[in-house]
């Protein structure tokens, strides 16, 4: 974005979004029973617009790794990538290419599936997606019940 004062309305309309949006991801930190009961429907598989998109596991260690890579807090403003999530899963390098390209892959069924449940929803006009509000509810609940309400005994058998 350029930064004369032609633009400084545009960069105000631009902050104050990115504003709102931080704002909202922290109100829906507390855990309600909105939540819980989001949890339950995710916890279901879904039909949207006649295509059926599997069930989550909110419990499960490689879902809640999913929410926390999609929930990072570097992605508030700008939204995130295929890339980002990636790396963010896989936190080493790919042994070769044919690795690199079926993780892209997985990570890519893995928006699909998180956009069909609306939990994420794509940018306009870029290859970026945003976390909705819903979303923000639904993976914060999740994430905040296996942190503190769930055994720590039954964490290491997970």
């Amino acid at each position: 974005m350029r930064k004369g004062v032609s633009d400084l309305w545009r960069n105000f309309q631009v902050g104050i979004a990115a504003n709102h949006r931080y704002l909202d991801a922290l109100a829906a930190a507390p855990l309600k029973g909105e939540g819980v009961a989001a949890l339950d429907a995710l916890c279901r598989p879904r039909t949207n617009r006649g295509r059926r998109y599997a069930r989550f596991s909110p419990l499960s260690p490689t879902d809640l790794a999913l929410f926390r890579a999609v929930m990072a807090g570097e992605h508030a403003i700008r939204g995130f990538r295929n890339i980002d999530i990636t790396n963010r899963l896989h936190p080493r390098p790919p042994a070769d290419r044919d690795e690199a390209h079926r993780r892209c892959e997985r990570t890519s069924r893995l928006i699909v599936k998180l956009r069909g449940h609306g939990l994420v929803a794509k940018i306009p006009r870029a290859r970026r997606y945003r976390v909705t509000r819903y979303g923000q509810r639904v993976m914060t609940a999740a994430i905040t019940i296996h942190d503190h309400h769930y055994p720590d005994h039954y964490k290491a058998a997970a």
